[in-house]
């Protein structure tokens, strides 16, 4: 252990595997591995140079030019993706980044151009179709005219064409049937650009729901590359028989810095919340939510110690949490804390405080929880 009071864990030999099993399912399907927001909170740089090494990954995903330049100056050399709108006065620092653009509005695309016939040289990108999101990406309707006149652009290479869905991940049957819709929707758009020669050689929608629930419909026929981020990471949102070998790559882990007997009717953190109803033995933890640990777990959360569950108490302050060990009495001073891991999982965190996603949980981990890869990342 070093200076740092909490640290995370993270496997990169489970990550190999979950790669290799993921792609073992997608045969000749390309895999595009999504590393933004630091790799989902994992780490940008040392994920994407384990994904480099196992083979197996076509491509990087980042959401802007920033985490692009990041993973090109340690040495990346795989396509990345920048996956979400970026400004047009960035066009000269993006022609120059040696990645591929996502481009949706003609603002970036002309400047692109400019950018890129300064440079003498062609830009690969990628359009963004908004196919149900609402959010950044050309309307469906007008994606097929948008998509001609960008071919027509001299210095930019059109590389893909992708969607996102926006509820993939439910089993609700209104959901479903959005889903699909957005399915047949984007379907039809690559049809009418098949038929007039414009199809681009790169066409993707799924996400990881969507590649597990949509599989047959997202992983065929137009499809050749998706783009599992969470399942990668080793938490399937939906599950199938053929994720159950898929695990979680990170453990959080703190340890205990103080020790002591609260006797009945104390009070413990800011706003006199809890009140102990007996005597009870308190642990004080180094990590609070300027660590990630969401304030919400307040009155739900827990901590594993000695292979046993064992409640926050208290509110979570900024940097420390309190927790009451009553009933783990071999519990002492400097005991390692388990924060998340396979027993307290991200995923049930995220369920507590209300979240649908688990990467609520992994990308709020900030800069003071310091990252430990094991072996294979070294």
């Amino acid at each position: 252990m070093g200076l740092h009071q909490v640290e995370a864990r993270i496997s990169l030999t489970q990550l190999a595997r979950n790669i290799e099993l993921t792609k073992a399912r997608l045969g000749r399907v390309k895999l595009l591995f999504p590393v933004k927001a630091d790799a989902y909170g994992h780490g940008a740089v040392a994920v994407a140079r384990l994904a480099e090494r196992t083979g197996l990954v076509d491509y990087l995903g980042v959401a802007n030019l920033d985490e692009a330049v990041e993973l090109r100056q340690a040495g990346i050399e795989l396509p990345v993706l920048i996956m979400s709108a970026s400004r047009p006065e960035l066009a000269g620092e993006l022609a120059a980044a040696g990645v591929t653009v996502t481009v949706s509005t003609p603002e970036l695309a002309q400047a692109l151009e400019r950018a890129s016939a300064l440079r003498r040289q062609r830009t690969p990108v990628q359009i963004k179709v908004d196919s149900g999101m609402g959010r950044n990406g050309v309307l469906l309707e007008e994606a097929f005219e948008f998509i001609r006149q960008l071919q027509a652009l001299s210095h930019l290479e059109l590389e893909g064409v992708f969607t996102h869905f926006s509820v993939s991940y439910s089993t609700q049957p209104d959901d479903q049937e959005y889903t699909r819709g957005q399915i047949a929707g984007f379907n039809e758009l690559l049809a009418e650009l098949d038929r007039a020669g414009l199809l681009p050689p790169l066409r993707h929608i799924a996400n990881s729901s969507g590649l597990i629930q949509y599989e047959p419909q997202v992983a065929a026929g137009y499809y050749n590359l998706v783009r599992p981020g969470i399942l990668l990471y080793g938490h399937p949102e939906v599950r199938r028989p053929w994720t159950e070998p898929i695990r979680p790559i990170l453990q959080m882990v703190s340890w205990i810095v103080c020790l002591k007997t609260l006797p009945a009717g104390r009070y413990i953190g800011y706003g006199r919340r809890y009140r102990t109803e007996g005597p009870r033995r308190i642990a004080t933890l180094p990590v609070g939510y300027a660590d990630g640990l969401s304030w919400l777990l307040e009155r739900s959360g827990e901590v594993l110690l000695h292979g046993r569950r064992a409640s926050i108490v208290g509110g979570i302050s900024m940097d420390q949490i309190t927790v009451d060990v009553s009933e783990i009495p071999e519990a002492c001073m400097g005991d390692e804390v388990e924060l998340i891991g396979d027993q307290l999982s991200a995923l049930e965190l995220s369920e507590k405080i209300g979240a649908h996603f688990t990467e609520v949980i992994l990308t709020a981990l900030s800069r003071r929880v310091v990252r430990v890869y094991d072996v294979t990342g070294q």
